[in-house]
């Protein structure tokens, strides 16, 4: 059969075959998966916020002796560098309650934690240094594409347009959206409420035309619950220019996820795939586990970011240390859109690619399916 064709102006602007945009689910996509995507037509993207300076660099040198294709670094940033000055991560951690301290002695204890285990995660995510060292890497490495998953990118543009680095950033809102237009970034990602890991509150149907219509011209990459050729279409449709997907990535043999984890997705329904702030203090859709329904129900509330990532590190920290053992793989942390029944079985990264985009272009190509008549 001959290799279906399926190209948008996203394709010319990050110089990729198909519009198709692997989310950076920081802790699941590492450079197997990124390399395994770019090389299918997709632009692969290294989720950044695990990283540290030093393993940042040899990451993306991996991923370059993978590939010669275009590839994308995503980072979690503030707004402004200014947020972030003389904060540190010792700093932030006597903004926790002390109770708060005694109550994780409790769930270390509940979840066989040992009391004396702490993370050693070093602060490049929290910190304005770290921050700093982590887009210096990117920088120096001249990486292709830079996304900002969280935060703006505007006072790093002037850098980033004259090493010739492509940009990407995401809105769940027309608001936030619109600081992209300020920003003059490259591809805008509509994210809607149906999306895995952090997300907005607005609905992938209705935020994805909106942002469309407000920051035109500049291309958009639709997101939340797109794991199909049919979603594909539907966000053409839309009027989006490509997709920006997470969630269907997660069964390949390239990600970072058990199989544990992949069963579980396997077997979740689309009411398994809840919003908590269990695991950072922000929104974010994951399936539901034992670890989350402990913050979801109380008796304490989660704090606010970034304090609640801090203080549940040492939990998530040990058991992806202890994967091997099933308490501990029962509770890691599992993103997944509300598209989980679509994500039914195990495939490559280009199998994947390859099935949507063949469906895609089908559909396209025969029309709607046989549901209506009209003149």
């Amino acid at each position: 059969m001959a290799k279906r064709k399926l190209h948008t102006r996203i394709c010319d602007v990050l110089e990729i075959e198909y519009p198709v945009i692997q989310a950076g689910m920081g802790g699941f996509s590492d450079p197997p998966l990124v390399i395994a995507v770019s090389e299918a037509g997709g632009l692969g993207t290294l989720g950044a916020a695990v990283y540290e300076p030093d393993t940042l660099d040899e990451a993306i040198r991996e991923i370059r002796k993978g590939t010669n294709k275009p590839f994308a670094i995503d980072l979690l940033l503030p707004d402004s560098l200014k947020d972030m000055e003389g904060i540190s991560k010792e700093g932030l951690m006597k903004y926790i309650p002390d109770d708060y301290f005694e109550y994780l002695k409790e769930l270390k204890k509940k979840f066989g934690v040992p009391d004396d285990f702490h993370s050693t995660r070093g602060g490049a995510l929290w910190t304005s240094e770290g921050t700093k060292s982590l887009i210096q890497v990117c920088l120096d490495n001249k990486v292709p594409v830079l996304a900002a998953g969280l935060g703006r990118l505007g006072w790093l543009m002037p850098e980033c347009r004259s090493r010739g680095i492509k940009t990407i950033a995401i809105g769940a809102n027309v608001k936030m959206a619109l600081k992209h237009v300020e920003d003059r970034v490259d591809v805008i990602v509509a994210q809607g409420f149906d999306a895995g890991g952090h997300t907005g509150n607005i609905g992938t149907l209705a935020v994805v035309p909106q942002i469309v219509d407000a920051v035109k011209p500049i291309p958009v990459a639709a997101a939340g619950g797109i794991a199909d050729g049919r979603g594909l279409v539907a966000a053409l449709a839309l009027g989006a220019e490509g997709v920006w997907c997470g969630s269907m990535f997660l069964l390949s043999p390239e990600a970072t996820f058990t199989e544990g984890q992949k069963d579980r997705v396997i077997a979740a329904t689309e009411r398994d795939a809840v919003i908590t702030k269990a695991i950072s203090g922000k929104t974010l859709r994951q399936l539901r586990t034992p670890f989350t329904e402990i913050w979801d129900k109380g008796p304490k509330p989660p704090l606010g970011w970034p304090f609640h990532n801090l203080l549940t590190l040492d939990i998530v920290d040990y058991a992806y240390q202890h994967q091997d053992q099933k308490e501990f793989d029962e509770i890691l942390v599992t993103p997944a859109s509300q598209a989980t029944r679509l994500l039914n079985r195990r495939r490559t990264a280009k199998q994947i690619i390859d099935d949507m985009v063949e469906e895609a272009v089908q559909i396209l190509e025969e029309g709607l399916p046989k549901v209506a008549e009209w003149k």
